[in-house]
């Protein structure tokens, strides 16, 4: 097992006071076996996740369908360069009939394993190795960093966020906790799209809502509702839990590491101002080490290792398209659970942003992590950029 970084900032003392959790995880199969938190209650999860959820998920992130490849050089027109051994017949199919009027450009890498071989490939005017934004793929980052930082501090995660950020989140939010953020149950109001620092960003969304929702009595652990302000939170809990910048903790803890050196924020301004929410930067080869670390046990202790299988046993919100049916399936380290055509279940997350979208997915019993970024045609409509991308995710695992 590769070592786990440990932050050098002083323990954070907190009360030993804790709050029960309002949303009932479930746990996979596959993650390892530790004893019961006093503050949540797990069972088996029943739920089945299509991948059409998925790919809903992918496109309701601010897709954006212009913008260039993020340190990719030149542009040089391809049809497809496939790389791979004897099996991904059907990926290598799909990559062949591209740039067609639904994709210009994709990037795919599936790691070996098992009977298959391992495969990249790309098509359309981009490399194999190229460097593009993730956009919510960040979330996971921020995520695997919250979950280390409270480990190692003695923190629960049931326990409530404004004891430590009491500055940023008001009074009529003190129900929300940690946990909360990274499942995207806390009933936060919607990040406002300002061009703002972090925490001025935060202020500026509470600010909002009080204006726009006057007397609202927040409900957290009722329903889950993907939102990005529950990420620019977590990115300053990181920063007031390790006392150093976000981009100083995660290069410290994660890209450094697992050598993730095509990894970083973004310099580009219409990505670097999501941050910790989607300001990053990798490749699919980065994105599958990075997946493959985090399910392998490489970064998280067992005891916070659990919490990326916890699914909060609550309906989706009315407005949450990321998932499927009026489900949750996000977990308590912001990983989405979704099931295949072949009914297997594999866990990972997707982002949209700087005229990208794309994911990295892998099953929990045996990672093989199947990483894309794909460029949407200008004149694609939602449909058949959702149905690209099931095709691409069933073809790869």
């Amino acid at each position: 097992m590769t070592a786990r970084p440990r932050s050098n900032a002083p323990t954070t003392k907190t009360s030993t006071k804790t709050t029960t959790a309002r949303t009932t995880p479930t746990t996979a199969p596959a993650a390892p076996s530790t004893a019961r938190s006093a503050t949540a209650r797990h069972r088996v999860p029943v739920g089945r996740f299509a991948v059409a959820g998925l790919a809903c998920a992918t496109l309701a992130l601010g897709l954006s369908t212009t913008g260039a490849l993020a340190g990719s050089g030149p542009e040089v027109p391809v049809r497809a360069t496939l790389s791979s051994g004897p099996g991904d017949t059907p990926l290598k199919s799909l990559l062949a009939g591209l740039p067609d009027d639904v994709t210009d450009a994709a990037v795919v890498r599936v790691s070996g394993g098992g009977p298959r071989a391992a495969f990249t490939g790309a098509a359309g005017p981009v490399a194999g190795d190229a460097r593009f934004p993730v956009g919510s793929v960040t979330k996971v980052f921020t995520d695997t960093l919250v979950l280390g930082l409270t480990a190692e501090q003695g923190i629960g995660i049931d326990q409530p966020v404004r004891w430590f950020l009491p500055d940023l989140v008001p009074a009529a939010y003190h129900g929300v906790t940690i946990r909360m953020l990274l499942d995207h149950t806390s009933d936060l109001p919607r990040a406002a799209r300002v061009r703002l620092g972090p925490e001025a960003l935060v202020r500026a969304s509470f600010a909002r809502d009080a204006g726009g929702r006057s007397g609202r009595t927040p409900a957290p652990g009722t329903a889950q509702q993907y939102n990005g302000l529950n990420s620019f939170l977590a990115g300053v809990l990181v920063e007031r839990l390790a006392g150093r910048p976000y981009a100083d903790v995660l290069a410290d803890r994660i890209l450094t590491p697992l050598g993730l050196t095509r990894t970083g924020m973004s310099a580009q301004r219409d990505v670097a101002w999501a941050w910790a929410e989607g300001g990053l930067e990798s490749t699919t080869a980065d994105l599958d080490r990075f997946l493959s670390a985090l399910l392998g046990g490489q970064l998280l202790p067992p005891a916070a290792q659990r919490h990326l299988f916890e699914i909060p046993d609550v309906p989706g919100a009315p407005g949450n398209t990321s998932c499927p049916s009026r489900t949750a399936c996000f977990s308590a380290g912001g990983l989405m659970r979704v099931r295949l055509s072949d009914g297997s279940r594999v866990w990972g997350k997707t982002g949209s942003l700087g005229g990208w979208t794309s994911g990295v997915f892998a099953s929990a019993e045996q990672p093989r992590p199947a990483a894309y970024a794909l460029r949407p045609d200008a004149k694609a409509g939602p449909g058949a950029q959702r149905d690209r991308v099931f095709a691409l995710v069933d073809a790869a695992l």
